[in-house]
């Protein structure tokens, strides 16, 4: 960078330069120098080559790209909480919490995950195929009571009950009750339950219960609609822009609303509301109020949305029934030798699971791995492949690794390379390769060098080892043009879009997030915007407008003149254009069992038009 500099110094000085007529040593010769040298350097820090150094900002044609960067724990934390006064803070008689009830003060949220006993009572048990996937927790209902429960805080650090600022669960009468968790979960004995107590202490977080349509106080008594508060806190100064940039949307940090994985209507980037945040530093938790207006639009609001059909952006789980494939012997640390997936990134899963390599220290990380036997080949960064490490036996070229076979015994060489590819018999009409031990009638979807075992079986031959995309969860980012097609495929990514692979839609089930939307803490600066928190936060009122022209759900609840959410709107569409659908014949319900289009279609009693009648039927 420096000889660069200097060369280029060197070379602009060559340059003619038109100076006025002025005598030296007088100030407008002066003045006529300053500015020459002025316009001098700012060619030369405008130059290709480093204006990246100089101005950082100029290098981004589209300045709203988002990155995220997650501050470490030894550097700063950043806190959020929704709702930490109750139900948007309104009052309750007889028990009120107050409205700055999480101002200036440390808060925290509890968070419950279901024991195994409440799993298997609830019959939520992931099925046999996800067992070796290690599956979290399931997220418990906000009102489930502490026997059903494993509480966790913010920091995902498990919580004692003694700990716990939530108050006891009650206990009433139920003649439904036969026994312990017999026959529901919540029942505690013959003819007893527990339910959660009504209230919960204040300044402590309540994202699972956001009501917008109710309105909300701010922490001077201010009453405003369809809004929520918020909480946040943060170990360290917080990024406040003033001078020429007070005013700036694009500088300072900003609490945001962003509907995870996105919508058929907007893309998980596009900011449904947002809050502009003024305080510098932070002495115990800081309440605001956020808008759940959507886009600041006065007729919309944020509803409990729920995804009906499988589209680009949506979060799915591979089934069982998607193929599987048998590769060469999985990497032995004792022989050294087998199969083993790349690229490699430290932290993360190998292969098809490891997600792009976009950070200095990332590929520092990499390229320190890379002197570690087994070594991957250089790849694209499109590319994914299975290698196999192998014992040499006589001359080669590759990068070997060498180590004594024994205390007293000869050195050993090692190397790896891509597995061989697979290779159709005529003879057998199966497929094979040197590096395989048996044959197979396929080979295999995802990797060349695999073969494809025949559907059905769940095993490969002595010898070799399985691969299989199913129990694990990826994001659609292909889907088929025709959507009745039953051999369309749709591509799936488990790395974040760095690759994908096809899945036919039968193998394919989608996953709702627990969460309807998420708070992001985000710093804007001249050239980017830097997520450094996301708070997902589930809202469950209003139900969202159905999209009459479409067929499906807004995103958003319509209002009409007296306030209250309309069941159905055309978005205003004015029949003009032919809007673009995403018509299909999968349907979700609520427990992810899926229907077709015509039994929705009755559900919902449509007219000759095609106009909804009842809309209390669809979900």
């Amino acid at each position: 960078m420096m000889q660069f500099l200097v060369c280029l110094l060197g070379w602009t000085l060559l340059l003619p330069v038109s100076r006025a007529q002025y005598q030296k040593g007088t100030s407008k010769y002066e003045q006529a120098k300053d500015e020459g040298e002025d316009v001098l350097v700012e060619q030369i820090r405008s130059h290709e080559d480093v204006k990246e150094y100089f101005y950082p900002e100029k290098m981004y044609d589209n300045i709203d790209i988002y990155r995220t960067e997650i501050p470490l724990s030894q550097e700063y934390t950043i806190g959020i909480m929704v709702s930490p006064c109750g139900d948007n803070s309104t009052t309750v008689d007889g028990l009120i919490i107050p409205y700055d009830c999480c101002q200036g003060i440390f808060g925290d949220g509890e968070y419950g995950y279901l024991t195994d006993n409440a799993m298997a009572t609830y019959g939520l048990e992931y099925p046999l195929f996800r067992a070796s996937r290690s599956d979290p927790k399931i997220l418990a209902e906000a009102d489930e009571i502490f026997e059903n429960i494993v509480l966790y805080d913010d920091r995902r650090q498990i919580m004692s009950v003694e700990t716990s600022r939530r108050a006891d669960d009650e206990i009433m009468v139920a003649e439904e009750c036969v026994g312990v968790s017999d026959p529901f979960p919540y029942c505690t004995g013959v003819r007893m339950k527990k339910v959660k107590f009504s209230y919960n202490a204040a300044c402590t977080d309540n994202n699972e219960t956001v009501n917008a349509m109710l309105p909300c106080y701010d922490v001077d008594g201010e009453l405003s609609s369809h809004c929520i508060q918020v909480s946040y806190s943060q170990s360290s100064f917080i990024h406040v822009c003033g001078g020429d940039f007070a005013d700036d949307d694009h500088c300072g940090t900003y609490l945001e609303v962003h509907r995870q994985n996105g919508s058929p209507y907007d893309s998980e980037e596009v900011v449904l509301a947002d809050r502009k945040i003024t305080t510098r530093e932070t002495a115990g938790m800081v309440t605001t109020t956020l808008s759940m207006l959507y886009k600041n639009d006065p007729n919309k609001i944020l509803c409990e949305f729920k995804e009906t059909v499988i589209r680009v952006g949506t979060m799915v789980l591979i089934k069982e029934t998607a193929p599987m494939c048998c590769c060469p012997a999985v990497y032995n640390t004792l022989n050294k030798e087998g199969r083993f997936s790349c690229p490699s990134k430290p932290g993360t899963a190998h292969g098809p699971f490891a997600d792009s390599i976009d950070t200095l220290e990332e590929q520092v990380n990499r390229d320190d791995s890379q002197k570690s036997y087994p070594f991957c080949p250089l790849l694209r960064e499109d590319e994914d492949v299975m290698v196999c490490a192998k014992r040499a036996t006589k001359g080669f070229s590759q990068d070997t690794y060498s180590e004594r076979d024994g205390r007293f015994g000869a050195f050993q060489r090692y190397y790896s390379e891509p597995c061989a590819p697979t290779n159709y018999s005529k003879i057998d009409r199966t497929w094979s390769s040197p590096d395989l031990l048996n044959s197979y009638p396929g080979r295999c979807d995802y990797f060349d060098s695999c073969g494809k075992q025949t559907p059905g079986l769940r095993y490969c031959s002595a010898g070799d080892s399985t691969f299989t995309f199913s129990g694990y969860i990826g994001k659609v980012v292909e889907i088929p043009i025709n959507l009745d097609d039953p051999n369309g495929i749709y591509k799936v990514t488990f790395n974040d879009g760095r690759t994908s692979y096809g899945f036919l839609l039968t193998d394919l089930e989608m996953m709702e997030p627990k969460y309807n939307y998420e708070l992001w803490f985000v710093q804007r600066t001249p050239y980017d915007l830097v997520i450094q928190q996301r708070k997902p936060f589930k809202v469950v009122a209003p139900k969202c407008t159905y999209d009459i022209v479409n067929q499906r759900y807004f995103p958003y609840a319509v209002l009409d003149d007296s306030g209250q959410p309309l069941n159905q709107a055309d978005g205003g569409f004015d029949g003009i254009e032919e809007p673009i659908t995403y018509e299909t014949d999968v349907f979700y319900e609520d427990t992810g069992v899926r229907r077709t289009a015509a039994a929705a279609t009755a559900a919902a009693g449509r007219d000759e038009e095609g106009v909804v009648l009842n809309l209390d039927d669809v979900d």
